[in-house]
């Protein structure tokens, strides 16, 4: 179904897609009937990329959208949508209750004496997945950013590439993008005793076994712990309970600095993303995949297990707080999921994928500020 001319196309390569800011008039979401093109165009996976639009129709206030060369994410919500259907399996989750937030990412930059020069910027964005919907509808950016480029990690993790040639003393720069993020609350399964440890598995989800920043399952008190505590008599989820269980009664969550899963165990405390470590690093431990889920101002753990005929599932439980195991009713979005990234900026692999910023020429530090802000739609 892909559609291809010749043409002189927007530049697109592995790095990523440009796009220019300045032809950002309006965030719009459009299908492949709305538009039509008097030069060129082509369809890669969810991206559109157009050039020398005519005119747009059906949408009067999206014809200024575009008005020459650019290059945008599809936003259409046919590629994103929740999950609408339940699913037939009875080890599967359910879905429900959505809500609606919205969510800011972005950079602004203002130099504190002389001008600042030779901008690199990125930032993570937020995705979709089953319960969550994930739509662009807003973006803008200063006259000093000369391009912004997307690209996906291979852990699945979008980014914001900004490019920013020179902001002069007394400026600032901005670029700043608004995600409509609508996430859904998660229920157990109907039969979670027909789940079974998955003995083949794609390899994204594998991945999941290994050792990552701060949680070891190849550790020997990890390992040891983990096969005492099991008891491969039981069902899959009754033996993840066994560990989840554990982790709660014997580890006291405390505020201080992040050690990882061998000291929280050889200490019995740990903080809040510590706790979860440990959890994860215990479920690796039994080859049980498992994941760190990362909202705003908080993380969880996920499992991974599959139905009898061998479609996976990942299940959330909540380490500190409220108990809440196989499910979860929180409404934060779901900014990334994972703790095993690798970023081409970064020389080692990164629990979490954060923002960076490298200055090539500044005679004082910049006032930096990375926007992460979540609010209600109005």
């Amino acid at each position: 179904d892909l559609a291809e001319r010749t043409g002189n196309l927007c530049a697109t390569g592995t790095s990523g897609t440009t796009f220019f800011p300045a032809r950002w008039p309006l965030a719009v979401r459009l299908s492949r009937t709305d538009v039509f093109l008097r030069s060129s165009y082509y369809w890669k996976k969810n991206l559109l990329v157009l050039v020398g639009v005519a005119s747009v129709k059906n949408h009067p206030a999206r014809r200024q959208f575009l008005l020459g060369s650019c290059c945008l994410p599809f936003l259409s919500v046919s590629s994103h949508t929740l999950a609408a259907e339940a699913d037939a399996s009875p080890g599967a989750p359910s879905y429900h209750a959505p809500t609606t937030f919205h969510w800011q990412v972005g950079l602004s930059i203002t130099p504190t004496s002389g001008p600042c020069a030779g901008i690199f910027a990125t930032f993570p964005l937020p995705g979709s997945w089953p319960e969550q919907e994930v739509e662009m509808i807003d973006r803008m950016a200063s006259p000093h950013v000369a391009a912004v480029k997307f690209r996906n990690l291979s852990s699945a993790v979008p980014q914001a590439l900004v490019s920013i040639p020179k902001v002069p003393a007394g400026q600032t720069a901005l670029v700043k993008m608004t995600y409509k993020i609508t996430k859904q609350a998660v229920s157990s399964p109907i039969d979670p005793a027909c789940l079974v440890v998955a003995t083949t598995m794609p390899s994204t989800v594998r991945k999941h076994l290994a050792t990552s920043p701060g949680i070891d399952p190849r550790a020997t008190t990890i390992r040891a712990l983990a096969a005492k505590t099991d008891d491969k008599s039981r069902n899959a989820w009754d033996r993840i309970t066994s560990l989840y269980d554990w982790v709660r009664d014997n580890i006291q969550c405390r505020d201080g600095q992040r050690h990882g899963s061998i000291t929280t165990l050889r200490e019995g405390w740990g903080q809040k993303e510590d706790i979860s470590s440990l959890f994860i690093a215990l479920c690796r431990a039994l080859h049980i995949p498992a994941r760190t889920v990362w909202v705003p101002d908080h993380n969880y753990a996920e499992f991974y297990l599959q139905d009898p005929g061998g479609k996976g599932y990942w299940f959330p439980c909540e380490l500190v707080g409220q108990r809440s195991f196989g499910e979860t009713t929180s409404r934060r979005p779901i900014l990334q999921r994972g703790d095993l990234f690798r970023v081409p900026e970064k020389k080692v692999p990164l629990r979490y994928v954060a923002e960076h910023l490298a200055v090539k020429q500044a005679l004082a530090r910049p006032q930096v500020q990375f926007i992460r802000q979540l609010s209600n739609p109005a």
